[in-house]
């Protein structure tokens, strides 16, 4: 008896010790908490679809954004966490596949981060923060509000994973797929200091003179999101209505 109460204590013992921790292949359960060490934070993938890391105190501090759209939550054998929707589509994606990722772990200092060993790929609260691939810079839901200013080397995922719009060292600003292949660029390399897209809705890569060279021309036309899609076209729209696309939808 005393041998069997061992043995479950030992189980229960080891659960607790690696509660914060998610391996890939781990499809996350529906309503489960997944806590931090600590027992200050704790992972949850709710029963509306969207997956949250809360504080013990119920305040969150981080989402998907995926409420009402997610129906399955799963850090893949790729290393890719991914929620998917009722069609297989994804809602979300932190773009880590093929960067061998290892372990989703719940920390006591609050941070959801993907680790490939001791290296972080991808935070819930960092310059990591949605994927970055190759550089530590990303946001992987494709979209820019206005206001937004690009710094250099950061790339902006397409929901996917397969395209990406980047501010590169160089000055030019490029839509390419996630192998690095161009598909559309403003051709502005040697020439761009900065790159916004602006409060006005206007895309803009301006010279060290602070002078455009380029420009989406849409300044002014209600636009408020810039958009890298899944199907590889990067378009500005203002609500629903497309005010401006590279053209590039595959």
């Amino acid at each position: 008896m005393k041998k069997h109460l061992l043995a479950l204590m030992m189980v229960f013992g080891g659960l607790l010790i690696n509660a914060q921790n998610i391996y890939t292949g781990q499809t996350l359960e529906q309503n489960r908490k997944y806590w931090a060490s600590n027992n200050r934070y704790y992972l949850i993938f709710q029963n509306d679809g969207n997956l949250v890391l809360y504080n013990r105190a119920g305040a969150s501090m981080w989402d998907s954004k995926t409420n009402n759209k997610g129906v399955r939550a799963v850090f893949q054998e790729d290393g890719n966490l991914v929620v998917y929707t009722p069609g297989n589509g994804v809602a979300f994606s932190s773009n880590t596949n093929g960067r061998r990722a290892e372990r989703l772990t719940v920390q006591d200092d609050g941070n959801l981060v993907i680790y490939n060993g001791s290296n972080p790929l991808w935070a819930s609260k960092s310059d990591l923060k949605n994927g970055g691939r190759n550089n530590g810079f990303g946001r992987g839901n494709g979209n820019v509000n206005t206001g937004h200013r690009f710094r250099k080397g950061e790339k902006v995922f397409s929901p996917n994973g397969s395209y990406y719009l980047a501010f590169q060292n160089d000055g030019n600003l490029v839509l390419s797929y996630d192998s690095g292949d161009v598909i559309w660029a403003a051709g502005t390399d040697n020439k761009g200091s900065r790159a916004e897209f602006q409060a006005d809705g206007n895309l803009v890569v301006y010279d060290s003179y602070n002078k455009p060279v380029w420009s989406s021309n849409t300044s002014r036309r209600g636009a408020n999101k810039l958009s890298v899609q899944n199907d590889g076209n990067l378009v500005i729209y203002g609500d629903y209505t497309p005010l401006w696309s590279s053209g590039t939808n595959r």
